[in-house]
Order: C-alpha cells, then sequence, then structure tokens
C-alpha cells in the first residue's frame, strides 16, 4: 500500500479479541469541528473474524477470508491465538504452526492488526497520525509488549510509519472512555475466552485508572463449543459419531463447517428466538438440520451468568466507596436479558448513558480512537 505521511487528521483504534477483531476511527467533523467516530469496515463488515491462514503459495489471509479457506483446511486455520499471545513469557514465543510457514500468535496478530490498519488508510487515502492497540486490564507487561511487538511488525511494513506513532491501552478504560462521565465504573465484558470484570475510577479531567481487575472463565468460545455438541447430540447417530471420532479430513471439515455456523446463528438465535443449523454435507452421511431455542441457550448460559455474577459481588467487595455502575457489554451480553439478568442478580444499575454505542461491538475501539485523538488535540472540546 502506497500512501501519503500520516495525516494528522484522524486516529485508529485495533481491537483482536479472542472470537473477533474491530476497528474504529476518530475524525474531525468538518461541519462542526467537533470529534466524531465510526468504525471500520473489513470485508463488508464492521468486524471480523480472528482467524489468520498461510496458504502453501505464500499468501496469508486473515478475518473472514481465512475463515473460509479453513473450512476446505482446518489444520492451517489459526483461531482464538489471542490466548497464547496473553500467556507470553518474554521469552522464545510459542509456535502455533509450523507449516506451511512458522507462525507465532504474535504473527497472528501482526496480520489482524495489519488489515485493520490497510482497510481504514486505504478507503481514506491518508495514514492514521496514531494508531492505538488494545488489551485486557489484567494482561501481564509481557502479553502487552507481544502486542506491541505485533503493532509495530503491522506498521513497519507501512511506509511512512513509525513506532511512535503506536499507542496501547487497556479495554477497560477505553470503555469508560466512550461513556464518558465521572465516578466509578464496573466494567463487565464478556469476551471470548474469558470475562474480564475491572473497576475503573473516572476523573473529572477525562483521565482514568484501574481500581481492581478479575477474570472469570466464562466465555463465547466455551458456548460456541457447547452448542455445536448439543447440535450434534441431536443430529442422526452416525453423522454425531463420525464426526466426533472419524478422525478424517472430511469429519474435520465437517466440525469446522458445524461450529462456524453455530457461531454466527447465535445472534439469530439471541434476536428471533429460534435458528435452524444447517448440517455440514459429510457423504455418505443425509444432509439435514438441527434446531436451537432460547430455552438450549439459557441452559447452558445460567451457570456462566452465575459464576460472572459471584466475581462481580467479590470484585466490589474488595472496595471502599460508594456503589459503581456497572457497563456490560460484549458477545455474550447481545443475548436475551443477559445484562438485565446481571444487573438483578448483583444489584448495581446498568449505566450505558443512552448510547447504544458504548455497548456495541466496536465501543472500547471508538473510546481508544477518541482518546486518542483527544491526546494529539484534534477537534472542539479537547
Amino acid at each position: 500500500m502506497n500512501l501519503p505521511a500520516p495525516d494528522v487528521r484522524w486516529t485508529l483504534a485495533v481491537d483482536h479479541g479472542t472470537s473477533s477483531t474491530v476497528g474504529a476511527w476518530a475524525d474531525v467533523d468538518p461541519r462542526d469541528g467537533w470529534v466524531r467516530v465510526g468504525p471500520v469496515e473489513v470485508d463488508g463488515a464492521p468486524t471480523m473474524p480472528s482467524a489468520v491462514l498461510s496458504r502453501p503459495d505464500g499468501a496469508v489471509l486473515a478475518g473472514r477470508p481465512a475463515l473460509e479457506a479453513g473450512a476446505h483446511d482446518p489444520a492451517a486455520a489459526l483461531l482464538r491465538s489471542r490466548l497464547h499471545l496473553a500467556a507470553s513469557t518474554g521469552g522464545p514465543p510459542e509456535m502455533l504452526s509450523h507449516w506451511p510457514r512458522p507462525t507465532t500468535a504474535v504473527d497472528v496478530a501482526t496480520a489482524l492488526v495489519a488489515k485493520v490498519v490497510h482497510a481504514e488508510a486505504g478507503r481514506r487515502g491518508t495514514l492514521p497520525s496514531m494508531v492505538v492497540l488494545l488489551h485486557p486490564a489484567g494482561w501481564s507487561g509481557h502479553a502487552r509488549e507481544a502486542l506491541r511487538g505485533a503493532g509495530r511488525s503491522a506498521l513497519a511494513a507501512i511506509p511512512y510509519t513509525s513506532p511512535d506513532q503506536l499507542e496501547l491501552l487497556d479495554a477497560a478504560r477505553a470503555a469508560a472512555h466512550r461513556l464518558g462521565g465521572q465516578g466509578r465504573l464496573l466494567v463487565v465484558d464478556l469476551g471470548g475466552a474469558a470475562t474480564e470484570l475491572a473497576v475503573v475510577d473516572r476523573a473529572a479531567d477525562g483521565t482514568a485508572s484501574v481500581a481492581a481487575v478479575r477474570s472469570v472463565n466464562v466465555g463465547a468460545e466455551v458456548l460456541d463449543d457447547a452448542l455445536a455438541q448439543l447440535v450434534l447430540d441431536r443430529a442422526p447417530p452416525s453423522f454425531a459419531a463420525r464426526v466426533r471420532f472419524g478422525g478424517d479430513l472430511e469429519a474435520h471439515r465437517a466440525w469446522f463447517r458445524l461450529r462456524t455456523s453455530v457461531r454466527e446463528a447465535k445472534e439469530t438465535l439471541a434476536a428471533a428466538g429460534t435458528v435452524s443449523i444447517p448440517l455440514p454435507v459429510l457423504p455418505p452421511e443425509p444432509s439435514g438440520w438441527v434446531g436451537l431455542t432460547h430455552g438450549d441457550l439459557g441452559a447452558m448460559l445460567a451457570p456462566g451468568l452465575e459464576e460472572i455474577a459471584e466475581g462481580i459481588t467479590t470484585i466490589v467487595g474488595t472496595l471502599t466507596g460508594p456503589r459503581p455502575a456497572m457497563l456490560v457489554r460484549g458477545g455474550l451480553a447481545e443475548m436475551p436479558r443477559v445484562r438485565e439478568w446481571l444487573a438483578e442478580r448483583t444489584g448495581f444499575g446498568l449505566a450505558h448513558g443512552g448510547d447504544p454505542g458504548a455497548v456495541s461491538a466496536f465501543g472500547p475501539a471508538s473510546g481508544a480512537a477518541a482518546w486518542a485523538a483527544e491526546r494529539l488535540g484534534l477537534g472542539l472540546g479537547r
């Protein structure tokens, strides 16, 4: 990508999650001079799967194309790699794949960050003045440095960029910045691998600090696995046995496609109450469909939500001072009545400030992009 030097009029933030990666931009509205934010569109969508696949011909696919290619070559698709990034120790990185090219979690993050940067910079025809990468508030210094390394590698491949343009910000403060306001805020982020609980103290001058953080081992990826297994339980026994125990390439492909279908059907299930999951083609097994309902979802969600509620009670119990408002976000938060149930169970009021963007998939990223714009002195109200 050949672009001119960075444009001082806009910033970019990237949130590389376990399941999905999103980007957000901030620039100055020419109509009134105020900072505005919006999601980055990649491959025609505001979010992309956190998937990367290296082809034998040397091409590296990221996002939706990688997930689609993985349906034919499941072993080559790298998914859920952020868990390995989070486990970084500062030593030699763990190899996630050796063929067709050696690949680490940093390499995966580099490809995803680069794709978001290229998408928005290509649309605008200029480079951002600052790129902010988000991370969980509880990440270690080694994990943050691994993420920083991915960001630097992504920028290094683009002319006219500099490592000085890169910043890191924890997702809890970014979400709080998007929400706005002052005082103590409990950010409940129901992520792909786990749920992070972070208490953020927001000062009158717009700065913020994390007062406490706790992780609960409940995430959307576990729910996807459980729902996929439920589909197999209801599928013809011969089909289920082939997928679970076949061990051949076609069986692996069928599991990959089934799990992808379940993940994408969750939104329909949440909105409509029922959804039909197509069984992947697996000759000589017959094709068919399996239905899921809100009742199936509720039975699987209930134990995890109880764990999250207990975690909320524990983390707030360690603090003194006023009771915080609660911002509940993340993929699982879009399931029916999840936010309301957590509020009723814990007694904490829900905070969203009348802004649906604050709880959207790109909420923290948009907050981080605005934070970067304010640091650079862009727009009015800085």
